[in-house]
């Protein structure tokens, strides 16, 4: 899609705190989560929107084929 100015990205992200997906998970599991990750916390959906305007924005204009994993480094990939 590159030669029609369409950059083709995508995000992955794990279990979002506070979303209505999430709000039957046990406190446990959010804790579990986050002792795993090098940030040592869940990533939020304001986060995860943050990262998403990363790829709307100009700085991001020669990314391309990308995924790009928002999970507080949970996933080492």
């Amino acid at each position: 899609m590159g030669q029609y100015g369409i950059n083709v990205n995508m995000l992955f992200g794990c279990l979002l705190q506070t979303t209505d997906a999430s709000k039957a998970t046990p406190d446990i599991v959010f804790d579990l989560i986050a002792q795993s990750t090098p940030l040592r916390r869940v990533i939020t959906p304001e986060e995860f929107a943050a990262a998403i305007l990363m790829f709307l924005s100009p700085y991001s204009r020669a990314v391309t084929g990308q995924n790009l994993i928002v999970d507080g480094g949970l996933v080492k990939g």
